[in-house]
């Protein structure tokens, strides 16, 4: 494997490590190695204007599934299927979500996609079961996506359907990974206090004696200016090590894991 350990913070930020990688396969290979229980995967998610670049789902379903070579058993992904049982606050919650979270439409079958090639390398496939009290939930009085209802919805749904998984013995136990898919915050291992009620990552990690990882999905071209991100002391070095074309891999502290892909080589548009 041609890796090239290349930057060791020191201890003013906690002794992060920095992984430069020539492949994202190779970062995976490194994450994976650990064989978590359960591994909670957030990425940060393409908006509408973004630069057309291979989305973070993307190198999930071409560079990461492949490497699991049958280590896991089940994935859970973060979405769930419109089947009009509900009526108009269906109607009203799916509007609701696609305003707010500004997704392009080719989000959908990429996701699609992940789960089919899931299903051939052996895994067992799970979304979310939506109710219609769920849905009239999600939205405020103005029938508005009610933020903070959501997610706690989500992180609700996603913990549930993990636990449920694992009472059946399905997965997450040992020598039966379960991959959790979604947004880069219910994942979270060590949120931070405000964060904190939409994570299922604290919970998860106590339920399986340790055996929760975090596992963050970062294409530079979305989230190089992101200002939370900016704050932190290993993000400035890795977007630099991405630009020469490297795949980072970061690890603030045990069991969390980051990865930034390389910048893509995109051709300039015709003038």
């Amino acid at each position: 494997m041609n890796t090239l350990l290349l930057v060791m913070l020191g201890a003013l930020d906690g002794g992060v490590s920095i992984t430069a990688f020539a492949t994202p396969k190779e970062a995976f290979v490194h994450v994976l190695a650990t064989r978590p229980q359960i591994l909670g995967v957030g990425e940060y998610h393409e908006l509408k204007g973004a630069p057309k670049v291979p989305s973070a789902i993307r190198h999930f379903t071409a560079e990461a599934l492949p490497v699991l070579d049958g280590g896991a058993t089940s994935m859970i992904v973060e979405t769930w299927m419109l089947n009009g049982r509900c009526g108009e606050v269906e109607k009203q919650a799916a509007a609701a979500v696609e305003k707010t979270t500004k997704r392009p439409a080719e989000t959908e079958d990429e996701v699609t996609t992940m789960m089919g090639r899931a299903y051939d390398l052996g895994l067992k496939n799970h979304t979310l079961l939506i109710t219609c009290a769920d849905y009239a939930s999600m939205l405020d009085a103005d029938k508005e996506l009610d933020a903070e209802k959501s997610l706690l919805l989500m992180k609700r749904k996603v913990e549930e359907k993990a636990l449920e998984v694992r009472e059946n013995e399905e997965g997450g136990l040992p020598g039966k990974m379960l991959i959790l898919y979604g947004g880069a915050l219910h994942n979270d291992l060590e949120p931070s206090a405000d964060d904190a009620p939409y994570s299922f990552g604290p919970r998860l990690r106590r339920e399986t004696n340790g055996g929760y990882a975090e596992l963050d999905l970062l294409v530079p071209e979305y989230v190089e200016k992101d200002s939370d991100l900016l704050k932190l002391p290993w993000f400035t070095p890795a977007l630099a090590l991405a630009k020469k074309g490297k795949t980072v891999l970061v690890q603030p502290s045990r069991g969390v894991n980051v990865i930034v892909f390389a910048y893509s080589k995109v051709k300039p548009r015709p003038r």
